[in-house]
C-alpha cells in the first residue's frame, strides 16, 4: 500500500484546530470563547492531482464532508475567461465515484479531482490504494489558477485518524494526596495537570460540585474558584478536560479520583544541569510549563485563558527552539495567530502582537530554513503590515487607533499618544519584512527605507541625552523612563554604542527604575542582559525570581510574580481572586537564557547550517547539557577543571580563549582548563 494522509486546504487545519482552542475556554460556569476575530475555513475544496500508475488498480476515496472524486476531467477555457468542465458535462457518470466504493484505474497516466464540502468542520480527503494515495502531490487552485501544495500532517496516517481530531498522548494519574476538607474532600494531584478527571464510587443521585484550582486555596474556595462543574445522577462521571492541580469535591461521600493527563508526545531535545539542584528544579519547571502548554498550538495559558495569543508565543517559539526544536508547533501557530485575508483588526487586538506575528515568523526562518513557508505566508505579512501602515500618524508613527490595545507589558507604562517600544517594534518588524521579501525575491526596499526613516524619528523624538535614555512618551511631558523601550532598544539594534553604555548605566543597572514584574518581559530583559555580557545578572535573576516561586510551592511558571506579596495576594490579577494564571509559557525563559547564554549554542547561519558554542560557567561548579541544533545537537559539559563538546553536526564552531576552534562531526573535543 502507498502511503497516505488525510489532504486538506492548506493553511485550514491549522486555523481549524485554533477556532477549537480559542472556543474552549469556560468561567465560573460560562463559556468565553475569543472576544477577537475568528477565521473560518473554507467550505468547500476541489483537491487535484496528476497520477501515473504502473499497471490496473483500484483506489478508494475516504472524505470528511461529502462529494466525490472525479477521474481523468479537462477543463474549456471560453472567451469571456469562464471555465467550464468539460469532463463534467460529457463524460459518463461512472468516471465519478461516491466514497468507500473502488474507483478503477487503468495502466497510465490520469488527472483525479476530488470535490469535498463540509458546511461544519474541515473538508478534507483521504485515498485507500496500492498504488494511489493522498500526499503532497496533491494540489488546490487559488483564483488565479495557479497550483498551491496542498496540507497534510504525518500524524493523520489512516482513515481512522481524521484531521478533525488532534492526537494526544495519554497517562493515567493519581492524588498524590487528599484530605477531608469541611463536608468535602481536597484531592492534590502534585503538579498541575492538564487532562480528563474522573469520578468514581459516588452514589447515583448524587449532587457533586466540583471545584478546580492551580492553588490549594482556589480549590477550596468554591464561591470564587473560576472553574468548576456541577454534576448529578451518574456513578461514575468523565469531566471535560480542563487545568488543574487540586480537587476540591462537595456532595459525595467517598469518591475516587482519577485522571487521565493529555499532552503532545515530544521528545525533549534540550537539557540543562548544574551542581545547584534549585537551578535544575527551575529549569525542569519552565521545561514542564512549555510542554503542558504546547498542544494544537502554543496556547499561553493552560487554565484560564487557553487561548492563542501572539506575545505569549513569540517567546515560546524561543524556547522550543532549545527544548524541542519543532517546526511544526511554531509553523501550526503562526498559521493559527495569522488567520486569513482581509485583516480588519490586530492580531488579539492587540498592536505589538500583530508585531511579534512578524518577527516570529521571520525567526520561524531563520531557526528552520522553511522558504516554502515564507512564500505561502508572505502575502498574509504583507496584509497585516498593510493594516499596521494604516495606524501610522502624519509624522510615521505606529499608533493606537480606534478599538486597538496598546500592551508592552502589565506595568505602569505611560502611553500618552505615540508610544515608544511600539515604535521600536514596528522598526524591527519592517527590517524583517524586508528580510523575507529578499528570501522568495520580492521587493523589499520600501520597508527598509521605511525602517530607516523611523530609527531616526525615534532618536529624534523619544532619546534623551540628559537622561542616558528613551521615555516611554514625548506627547504627555512626563518624560517617563521605564526599562521597556530601553530593552527593546537593544535587542532590536536601534540604540548606538553611545546610547547602549548609557542605557546599560542609567536603566538595565539602574535599581531606581522600576523593576520587570512579569517574567514574559523579564525574558526580554535578561536576553538583553546577556548580550551585554551580564551573564551574572540573569543567574542572579534565575536563582532568586524564579526560585522565589519555586519556594511558593509552584510545579509551573506563573503569568507574574511579585516577590513583595505574600499568601493569596499572589493570585490575584483582572480584579479576580484567582485571575492569575499560575502555568503561563510566557514565563519559560531560563530554557533559551541557558542554553544560549550559559551552554553558549548560537547559529551563525539559517537553520544551524553553521553554529557556535561558547561556554560560560558564570557562578556555577559545573553546568552540563545538550542543545538541538538542525537535526543534530550539542553536547556540552563544563567546569573549573575541564570543558568536553561533542556536536553530531557538521558545521559547529567552538569559541574558547580568544581561539575558534573546529568540532567535527562526533568527535568529542576536550580542553583542560
Amino acid at each position: 500500500m502507498k502511503k497516505s494522509y488525510w489532504i486538506y486546504n492548506r493553511g485550514d487545519y491549522e486555523i481549524y484546530h485554533t477556532n477549537l482552542v480559542n472556543s474552549r475556554r469556560q468561567e465560573f460556569g460560562v463559556d468565553y470563547p475569543v472576544v477577537w476575530r475568528v477565521y473560518p475555513v473554507e467550505p468547500k475544496v476541489d483537491f487535484h492531482a496528476d497520477i501515473t500508475v504502473e499497471k490496473d488498480t483500484t483506489f478508494t476515496l475516504h472524505l470528511n464532508g461529502t462529494g466525490y472524486v472525479f477521474v481523468d476531467f479537462e477543463e474549456k477555457e471560453f472567451s469571456d475567461g469562464a471555465m467550464l468542465d468539460v469532463a463534467a458535462l460529457e463524460a459518463p457518470l461512472s468516471r465519478r465515484y461516491r466514497p468507500g466504493v473502488p474507483v478503477p484505474l487503468t495502466k497510465g497516466e490520469h488527472h483525479l479531482r476530488i470535490c469535498c464540502l463540509n458546511l461544519e468542520s474541515l473538508p478534507a480527503a483521504y485515498i485507500e490504494g496500492e498504488l494511489v494515495a493522498t500526499d503532497g502531490s496533491f494540489y488546490t487552485l487559488d483564483e488565479k489558477g495557479e497550483r498551491i501544495p496542498v496540507g497534510y500532517s504525518e500524524m493523520h496516517d489512516s482513515p481512522e485518524k481524521r484531521p478533525t481530531e488532534f492526537i494526544f498522548s495519554y497517562e493515567r494519574m493519581l492524588p498524590v494526596a487528599k484530605e477531608k476538607r469541611g463536608e468535602g474532600t481536597l484531592f492534590d494531584f502534585g503538579k498541575e495537570l492538564y487532562g480528563y478527571l474522573y469520578l468514581k464510587n459516588v452514589s447515583e443521585g448524587d449532587k457533586i460540585h466540583v471545584s478546580y484550582g492551580e492553588s490549594r486555596e482556589e480549590a477550596l474556595d468554591i464561591k470564587h474558584s473560576i472553574v468548576w462543574e456541577d454534576v448529578e445522577g451518574q456513578s461514575e462521571y468523565k469531566l471535560r478536560p480542563r487545568a488543574f492541580r487540586y480537587i476540591y469535591i462537595l456532595g459525595t461521600k467517598a469518591p475516587r479520583v482519577e485522571a487521565d493527563y493529555e499532552y503532545l508526545p515530544l521528545p525533549y531535545r534540550g537539557d540543562f544541569k548544574c551542581d545547584d539542584e534549585s537551578v535544575n528544579r527551575i529549569y525542569e519547571m519552565c521545561r514542564y510549563t512549555l510542554h503542558i502548554n504546547t498542544r494544537e498550538i502554543l496556547t499561553e495559558a493552560i487554565k484560564r485563558d487557553r487561548w492563542l495569543w501572539g506575545g505569549d508565543s513569540y517567546q515560546a517559539f524561543r524556547f522550543n527552539t532549545y527544548l524541542f526544536h519543532d517546526k511544526d508547533i511554531v509553523r501550526r501557530t503562526l498559521i493559527g495567530m495569522r488567520g486569513k485575508d482581509p485583516v480588519t483588526e490586530h492580531i488579539n487586538t492587540i498592536a505589538d502582537y500583530s508585531l511579534y506575528f512578524i518577527l516570529g515568523t521571520l525567526e520561524y526562518y531563520e531557526d528552520y530554513g522553511d522558504t516554502d513557508f515564507i512564500r505561502f505566508i508572505y502575502d498574509r505579512c504583507h496584509t497585516l503590515m498593510e493594516f499596521c501602515a494604516s495606524r501610522e500618524d502624519g509624522e510615521g508613527f505606529f499608533v493606537k487607533k480606534y478599538a486597538d490595545w496598546i500592551f508592552v507589558d502589565w506595568a505602569d507604562i505611560d502611553k500618552d499618544g505615540p508610544v515608544c517600544a511600539e515604535q521600536m517594534l514596528y522598526i524591527a518588524a519592517l527590517r524583517a519584512m524586508a528580510k523575507m521579501a529578499a528570501l522568495i525575491g520580492r521587493d523589499g526596499k520600501e520597508y527598509e527605507k521605511k525602517a530607516e526613516r523611523l530609527t531616526a524619528l525615534v532618536n529624534e523624538k523619544f532619546y534623551r541625552p540628559a537622561l542616558g535614555a528613551y521615555v516611554s512618551s514625548f506627547t504627555s511631558g512626563k518624560e517617563q523612563v521605564t526599562r521597556h523601550a530601553n530593552i527593546f532598544a537593544i535587542l532590536y539594534g536601534i540604540a548606538d554604542k553611545a546610547q547602549t553604555e548609557a542605557i546599560i548605566q542609567n536603566v538595565l543597572e539602574n535599581d531606581r527604575i522600576p523593576a520587570i514584574t512579569t517574567p514574559f518581559f523579564g525574558g526580554f530583559e535578561l536576553d538583553a542582559m546577556a548580550r551585554i555580557g551580564r551573564t551574572d545578572l540573569v543567574e542572579h535573576r534565575i536563582r532568586t525570581y524564579y526560585k522565589g516561586m519555586l519556594d511558593l510551592g509552584a510545579t509551573t511558571v506563573w503569568e507574574e510574580y511579585n516577590p513583595a506579596f505574600s499568601g493569596a495576594k499572589h493570585y490575584e490579577m483582572y480584579n479576580n481572586k484567582y485571575g492569575k494564571s499560575l502555568c503561563h509559557a510566557w514565563g519559560a525563559s531560563p530554557i533559551y537564557l541557558l542554553g544560549r547564554y550559559f551552554l553558549g549554542v548560537r547559529p551563525t547561519s539559517t537553520a544551524y547550517e553553521t553554529f557556535e558554542v561558547k561556554p560560560c560557567l558564570g557562578g556555577f561548579g559545573f553546568i552540563e547539557g545538550t542543545v538541538p541544533v538542525g537535526d543534530g545537537e550539542v553536547r556540552i559539559f563544563l567546569s573549573k577543571e575541564r570543558l568536553t563538546v561533542t556536536a553530531t553536526k557538521e558545521g559547529g564552531t567552538l569559541l574558547h580563549g580568544g581561539k575558534a576552534i573546529p568540532l567535527p562531526k562526533n568527535e568529542t573535543v576536550e580542553i583542560k582548563l
